[in-house]
């Protein structure tokens, strides 16, 4: 009996220690398992982008240069005739405005009257002599006829044929005598050329001038012209010289501090490069400058804007928009990041111009108006778009 107690205690015993080994056999695998199981991922965050929505359209260049409003004709009036100057006229000041054929100076040359006076009286002995001729030369033939002789006699001389030309030819030297002299009668007058601004006078009454001496220097007032170089970039923004003169190009003149403008238009187109600067030249002129309000004086220093062509599908985006690798960011379908290179078209002081991927033309997108070097393509986004900043039709 005490043996079959003895037994059983035993079996018992090793059921206990069976339990606990299967029980912690159990718990063990169980841990392993637990710690073999993957946890699930945590959410994707999306970081938030400033954005601004664009879609393609057409814009056109801003170019400004900056020259020198030059007259049309800039002259050193010179005196064609000596003289002593006897008379000025009131209006031959300097600052003073003056039309053409104005007189300006009289001068006096007792000379310059007596070879008129002589050649009046050779022109007069030439139109004598050659009438004289004539009369010889009818009555030559008249002899001759009645001579009973037929053809033409051995020398010209019988008829006077050669006394006739030379009488002709003195009577054409006697007017281009008479007009010579006529010419320098006249020009003891000096006169404006043209409509005129003074710019210097340089006589005086008493002085005495020789032919050649300078009277005046003199600025017209019928246009000012401003010459603009142009280098190879700006011309590829304008439309051809040929589009540029037939429609007259509307160009803004105004002063350096911008507070006086003018309307002018391109004026003439240089065919060639300068060697030097390997720019081409453009010319604005503007009609009439001292009847403008304000009037734009001669030798200011101004600035020019030229409209370009219009281009068409453009994006026009803030400057910040272009990243220091010259790429373009904006938000794919799905709410990710991607990115273009991009040259730009042009650029002003607000505004870059992107020529937007033919794929991309037939809707708008959100594009990154301040992108980092730091981010990837394909990053989830929170796009914040920024409404100041939508892009605007701006073309000049």
């Amino acid at each position: 009996m005490k043996r079959l107690y003895q037994w059983i205690t035993l079996a018992l015993a090793l059921l206990v220690i069976g339990s606990v080994y299967l029980y912690i056999s159990k718990a063990l695998e169980a841990q392993k398992n637990k710690v073999r199981q993957p946890r699930p991922a945590a959410p994707e965050q999306a970081m938030d982008v400033g954005v601004i929505r664009v879609l393609p359209a057409q814009h056109a260049a801003m170019i400004q240069v900056s020259g020198i409003a030059e007259p049309h004709y800039a002259l050193t009036l010179t005196s064609q005739v000596s003289g002593k100057v006897v008379k000025l006229a009131k209006t031959f000041e300097k600052g003073q405005r003056v039309n053409q054929g104005q007189l300006l100076a009289t001068l006096h040359n007792t000379d310059l009257t007596s070879t008129l006076a002589t050649a009046k009286n050779t022109l007069a002995n030439a139109v004598l002599t050659l009438k004289e001729e004539e009369r010889q030369e009818q009555q030559s033939i008249a002899e001759w006829k009645a001579a009973g002789f037929s053809g033409q006699p051995d020398s010209d001389l019988v008829l006077r044929k050669p006394q006739l030309a030379a009488a002709k030819a003195q009577l054409a030297a006697a007017k281009a005598a008479l007009a010579d002299a006529e010419d320098d009668v006249r020009n003891t007058q000096i006169r404006a050329p043209f409509d005129a601004l003074i710019v210097t006078r340089l006589i005086a009454p008493g002085s005495y001038l020789s032919a050649g001496s300078e009277v005046a220097t003199l600025y017209s007032t019928d246009r000012v012209e401003v010459n603009l170089d142009l280098a190879h970039s700006d011309w590829q923004k304008l439309p051809d010289a040929n589009e540029l003169i037939k429609q007259h190009w509307p160009a803004q003149i105004s002063s350096m501090d911008g507070r006086q403008q003018w309307r002018g238009s391109v004026l003439a187109v240089d065919m060639h490069i300068d060697d030097t600067t390997r720019m081409r030249r453009l010319v604005v002129s503007l009609e009439r400058p001292l009847e403008q309000s304000p009037p734009l004086l001669p030798g200011a220093f101004v600035n020019v804007k030229l409209q370009g062509k219009p281009i068409d599908n453009l994006w026009q985006l803030p400057n910040s928009a272009l990243s220091q690798k010259s790429e373009i960011w904006y938000i794919s379908d799905d709410q990710r990041l991607a990115t273009f290179a991009a040259t730009p078209r042009f650029v002003d002081e607000k505004y870059v111009y992107i020529d937007v991927p033919e794929q991309m033309r037939d809707k708008a997108y959100q594009v990154l108006t301040h992108p980092y070097n730091s981010y990837l393509p394909g990053s989830l986004v929170n796009p914040q778009e920024n409404q100041n900043s939508a892009s605007e039709d701006t073309t000049p």
